[in-house]
């Protein structure tokens, strides 16, 4: 403690904060005890029948007091509001609220009119519930922090599971009756433009503490991710909850929200934690997706004369360091006493490249987004299958590109590109498209119009994919 002490006195700020204090201190505690010795001097004077000189002192005792509460109320006033938005802590009534203060009002008018004290004496205790339970509801927000571990790999329409844990770090008091939420951002993808407030598809207005509005940045909210009964203190609770993210796209965690209404639910208090992360949501992954005609066919794989991991045999040679030891000619290695091992042909996999190309020609209409998420899920289930089919593929988009590979991160890594794709503003170049994939012998194009010269090997218009296509230029799969 003490070298946490000697750490803040070295910092300047805290030095310059502790010396506006001790003056601050010194200038009230003058003032206020100058009002109470003018006081003590008045009643004294008015004791000795000095009248005149009591008035004069009863007169400094309450100028004295005015001047250190206009002294000192604005700054503490300050402090406080400090404190609540460093805890940032709003308050949302309840119909409970109503109710109660309903109640209280008339008790006190039934009190006022009747001069009964018991009707007084119900009327304080009524009035001393709702200190008592802004006091406590208070007291369960405060020492906490939230965390949340997701998976890796998240696709979105099928639940992913979510560990959300909270931990009171208070000595004695636990904290119960606690919803832990999250508060979202999408900055990417579909869910960038699913995800926006009505009230605007930049910027929404809300509702701050006191009333007033103000903009803030488009979030989506997970009011209730979990529900903790009770944490005990110096404890930590954890929850696993299932949770399905409606489109893909990239959400930044903007921050963690605390909800409750205990004790008697009068006031429903929600504290927000800032923090920071990201989610990336891969697109739906349909796993009996057709292969596009005439591609299936040239997916199989030819032997060359070369050497590779082939299934016939190329040559037999002496072992040497790194070779496998699956591939030792044990009966060449008896015949000549020297470890020999199998040379393999190569088998030549047919490659494949996947173009997805998201510049429309046109303005795009609702419909036409629909059709757009559906192209990226179509191409999706198709990179997916065709990697698990062995084929090398690679995804090519104008912004991004990965390379040849089948392996499981490699299906991440080109899901990962198509998770936050949009459409984009600039005209499609045909030329680029050429640029890109002209060493590869297979390809799927993916367009909004796709012109069957310019097709090698199969594709895919995104208006093709409408329930009811306005027309088909392009062979979808």
């Amino acid at each position: 403690m003490l070298q946490k002490l000697r750490e803040r006195l070295a910092d300047p700020d805290f030095r310059a904060e502790l010396k506006r204090a001790v003056i601050a201190l010194v200038i009230t505690s003058s003032l206020f005890g100058g009002s109470f010795l003018a006081l003590f001097l008045a009643f004294t004077a008015q004791f000795l029948n000095a009248y005149a000189s009591a008035q004069y002192l009863f007169i400094a005792s309450l100028t004295l007091a005015l001047i250190g509460g206009l002294y000192i109320v604005p700054k503490l006033a300050r402090r406080a509001r400090l404190e609540l938005a460093r805890f940032d802590i709003s308050y949302a009534p309840t119909q409970e609220t109503a109710f109660f203060v309903l109640l209280t009002v008339i008790v006190a008018l039934s009190a006022f009119n009747t001069g009964n004290n018991l009707l007084y004496l119900v009327f304080s205790i009524l009035m001393s519930v709702i200190v008592a339970s802004g006091i406590v509801s208070e007291s369960m927000l405060r020492g906490l922090s939230v965390g949340l571990r997701f998976p890796e790999h998240i696709y979105a329409g099928q639940a992913a599971p979510l560990d959300v844990s909270l931990a009171n770090a208070k000595r004695f008091i636990p904290s119960m009756s606690l919803t832990v939420g999250a508060r979202l951002a999408p900055q990417a993808g579909a869910a960038a433009s699913a995800a926006l407030p009505a009230e605007s598809s930049a910027e929404a207005r809300v509702k701050s503490r006191w009333g007033w509005r103000r903009k803030v940045k488009p979030v989506a909210a997970l009011e209730s991710l979990a529900h903790f009964v009770i944490v005990a203190p110096r404890a930590k609770a954890q929850q696993t909850i299932e949770h399905a993210f409606p489109a893909r796209g990239r959400y930044a965690i903007v921050g963690f929200t605390v909800t409750t209404k205990f004790p008697f639910g009068f006031l429903q208090k929600t504290r927000r934690f800032a923090t920071s992360g990201t989610i990336v949501v891969y697109p739906p992954v349909d796993a009996a997706v057709a292969l596009p005609a005439g591609l299936s066919s040239a997916l199989g794989a030819r032997e060359t004369n070369r050497r590779g991991l082939g299934a016939d045999l190329y040559a037999i040679r002496q072992y040497r360091d790194g070779d496998r030891r699956r591939d030792i000619d044990w009966k060449a290695t008896a015949k000549t006493r020297k470890l020999m091992v199998r040379d393999r042909m190569r088998e030549d996999d047919r490659r494949v490249t996947l173009w997805f190309d998201p510049r429309p020609t046109r303005e795009l209409t609702g419909d036409d987004l629909a059709a757009f998420e559906a192209g990226v899920a179509h191409a999706a289930s198709l990179a997916t299958k065709l990697a698990k089919l062995g084929a090398l593929t690679r995804l090519v988009t104008p912004d991004a590109a990965t390379e040849f590979g089948n392996t499981p991160r490699h299906i991440h890594d080109m899901l990962r590109i198509l998770a936050v794709i949009e459409p984009q503003a600039k005209a499609p170049s045909s030329n680029g498209v050429r640029r890109v994939v002209g060493e590869a012998e297979l390809e799927v194009v993916f367009a909004w119009s796709v012109s069957a010269a310019s097709r090698r090997g199969a594709a895919v218009a995104f208006d093709d994919l409408r329930p009811n296509p306005r027309h088909s230029n392009g062979d979808a799969a």
